[in-house]
């Protein structure tokens, strides 16, 4: 796992994507997020990618709420992009 500031993450993201290691990414210290390369997802524990999960759903909750919009609505909406995907 390496570890980069915002900047060093935002000039290096290209070679970081072809290594495929995880980056933690920090400003001034502090880690504010996470480049996480699917095809190497394997490889993490079982407890961080509870964590990363719960912490997704907390976010898209939010953004839902803040939009008004509940599960069901989201549902509904996914049913109607199938049923239009398969004409």
């Amino acid at each position: 796992m390496k570890l980069a500031s915002i900047r060093e993450f935002r000039t290096s993201l290209a070679d970081y994507s072809k290594e495929g290691e995880m980056v933690l990414v920090t400003n001034h210290g502090k880690m504010v997020g996470c480049f996480l390369p699917l095809e190497k997802s394997g490889n993490l524990p079982i407890e961080m990618k509870k964590e990363f999960i719960a912490q997704m759903g907390r976010k898209i909750a939010s953004a839902l709420s803040l939009q008004k919009l509940s599960e069901k609505d989201v549902l509904d909406d996914f049913k109607d992009f199938k049923k239009r995907r398969r004409r």
